[in-house]
């Protein structure tokens, strides 16, 4: 067992827990039966008791659902929470003490949680007493959120400037560079440079993990500035990651887990997720920033069998919807839809509708195959012409694709099949040749971590299996007339997105990859884009890709896909920068030396372009920065001249 949990310390919190007990204790009314003890089970809809208690051994089984376990697996179920996490709050709840094994990193961590709980704290008093905080409460009142509701969700302001964080960090014992590793500080972009608060004049919404520990804070512009960000969202630290973290998920976890069909609903923003919360819908979960990635569906699953998914009612909600749709049903997953009328969101409409009138939607939602099927004919002149529905039904196939599950594939086909006026044997035929949108795996993002360079088989090289070239159907959209970039720049642009704000990547970058290293234009732009939001703090890569036209915009789609695969990896964010640098320059100079003419080229500048790709895999760092620091010099007086 892992964290110091032995198969003794199981076996002593078996022991000690009344399985009894634990299940009245979520409000689960147990009764005797003889006996026996039973119960109608938490985990499905019954009135006629099939849940069964065996108290002596320890174990519980439902008749109608065929749920059963141990006391563990219960809390499981019950919160959502994953096996240490479980055996952790049973072993507080019974008094057994888990021995935790050395973790240098542990302290670092427990004082960044203590920070963050008592900046959510100071933010908030913030919000409540500060007199230029009163701003934000006039924003809150005017969106119907009384104190109640901050006071629950502990909703902040961040006062202006770094004068009042520094004295709270020095009155609450923190240093500054806690502060900094926090997220809160944005330390100097360059020397002479002062530190800043990054989300000085924001509304803020602590961002909590499943545990309900606050991680990360998200701060909403309450005065317009075009030259920064609606919202500002915390980097990556030590404690939080985009990619594990889903806004109201502690709070939900327990009430999906509980819910009678186990559906989360899945929306967008803070304000949305709050309202669902106020309104009743305690299963409602929002996604941070532009990102729902393959770790946050894997979450969901853990405590869901169905979603409802209650994006914006426009071509980019439509876009995330179908997006979302399709990790899901990976997971095997049947996705409903709401689509709420005239360009209302979840707190728009209920801020103007009764509960009943959006749970009413709910129940009367549309399977993901009709909604895209009624989104893919909405985009076309003439929705019955033989290629309109070529292209309606390859789109709705790449999605139901995703799906490994034979039944419910089955189900959306034969769906489809009625929608489309299509025969259910042609559709089932094209299914298997068709590949779902596209969804890396593991292992193709574990081989992109370390981008071939050149001469693999050299001796002291690594051997890495080359990226394929996309086939037809392993795009997002039905295939353009225009270029993508290369399968190493999107191996490139996923990576600096799963690392936004890295510092270190950041000076790489601006070392050794200036804009005309790239091959293409869309890497080129969205490099530069990143580079700014990693100075800036700022989302600006968001409102990049709102600004793609339909040709663009499912490269990001695809980036953003990408980023959000597990990263399995024995090396540092910095050391896989490096080796991207080196394969980037490798194709830098594989390009320059095929655009020389076949005759009368110059014959230096050919065999030492053929030297240095053979010769870079190879160099150590340090020699590969001169080579480049050369080129770029050679470069740059080219175009002076």
């Amino acid at each position: 067992m892992s964290g110091g949990i032995t198969d003794s310390v199981l076996e002593e919190i078996k022991v000690r827990t009344s399985l009894a007990d634990l299940v009245s204790s979520y409000g689960v009314q147990v009764r005797h039966a003889g006996s026996s003890l039973k119960a109608c089970c938490p985990f499905h809809n019954e009135k006629t008791p099939s849940f069964n208690i065996n108290e002596s051994k320890g174990f519980y089984h439902c008749f109608g659902c065929g749920e059963s376990g141990d006391a563990i697996k219960f809390v499981q179920k019950m919160e959502g929470l994953e096996f240490v996490d479980a055996v952790k709050k049973l072993a507080g709840l019974c008094g057994v003490t888990i021995e935790e094994r050395a973790d240098p990193e542990a302290g670092r961590r427990k004082r960044l949680y203590a920070l963050m709980a008592e900046l959510t704290q100071f933010y908030h008093r913030c919000l409540n007493s500060l007199k230029d905080a009163g701003i934000a409460r006039e924003y809150l009142a005017g969106r119907g959120l009384d104190g109640g509701v901050c006071d629950d969700w502990l909703i902040g302001y961040a006062p202006v400037g770094l004068a009042p964080i520094r004295k709270w960090a020095a009155k609450y014992n923190f240093t500054m560079e806690e502060v900094e590793a926090a997220g809160v500080v944005k330390p100097p972009d360059r020397p002479g440079d002062s530190p800043y608060h990054r989300f000085g004049g924001r509304l803020m919404f602590p961002i909590k993990d499943r545990q309900g520990r606050v991680v990360a804070f998200s701060g909403r512009q309450l005065v317009e500035n075009k030259n920064s960000g609606k919202y500002v969202n915390s980097p990556e630290t030590v404690i939080f990651r985009k990619s594990n973290v889903l806004f109201g998920f502690d709070r939900a976890s327990g009430a999906i887990a509980r819910a009678p069909h186990r559906e989360v609903i899945c929306c967008e923003g803070q304000i949305d997720t709050i309202r669902l919360h106020i309104c009743g819908f305690k299963t409602a979960v929002g996604s941070q920033g532009t990102a729902f990635t393959e770790e946050h569906a894997q979450m969901v699953r853990r405590v869901a069998d169905a979603a409802v998914l209650m994006y914006d009612d426009d071509k980019a909600g439509h876009k995330a919807t179908i997006r979302v749709a399709a990790m899901l049903l990976g997971m095997e997953m049947p996705v409903r839809v709401v689509a709420l009328p005239g360009g209302d969101d979840p707190d728009s409409f209920l801020r103007a509708h009764p509960a009943s009138d959006l749970q009413a939607l709910i129940d009367g939602a549309e399977s993901i195959v009709s909604f895209q099927c009624r989104v893919e004919r909405a985009k076309e002149v003439n929705a019955e012409s033989i290629d309109a529905v070529s292209r309606v039904s390859r789109a709705v196939l790449q999605t139901i694709a995703a799906c490994p599950s034979a039944i419910l594939r089955a189900s959306l086909v034969d769906e489809a099949a009625k929608l489309l006026n299509l025969p259910v044997a042609a559709l089932t035929e094209e299914l298997a040749k068709t590949k779902p949108v596209e969804f890396r795996s593991v292992r193709a993002s574990e081989r992109r971590q370390h981008p071939p360079a050149e001469a693999p088989d050299a001796p002291g090289a690594e051997t890495f299996d080359e990226p394929c070239e996309p086939e037809e159907d392993d795009v997002l959209e039905p295939p353009s007339q225009v270029v993508p970039p290369p399968e190493l720049e999107f191996a490139f642009m996923a990576f600096m997105m799963a690392n936004e704000n890295d510092v270190a990547i950041d000076g790489l970058v601006g070392a050794y990859l200036p804009p005309w290293t790239f091959a293409h234009d869309f890497t080129r732009r969205f490099t530069e884009v990143w580079r700014t939001e990693a100075a800036t703090g700022e989302d600006r890569l968001a409102e990049f890709a709102d600004a793609l036209d339909k040709e663009e915009r499912p490269w990001f789609d695809r980036v953003l896909l990408e980023s959000g695969a597990s990263q399995a990896s024995g090396l540092g964010p910095a050391e896989i920068m490096q080796d991207f640098i080196r394969a980037l320059w490798c194709d830098k100079f594989k390009r320059e030396r095929g655009n020389l003419p076949a005759v009368g080229c110059d014959e230096a500048r050919l065999f030492k372009l053929s030297c240095d790709i053979k010769r870079l895999p190879r160099l150590s760092w340090g020699s590969v920065t001169d080579l480049i620091k050369d080129h770029i010099m050679r470069q740059e007086g080219e175009t002076q001249k």
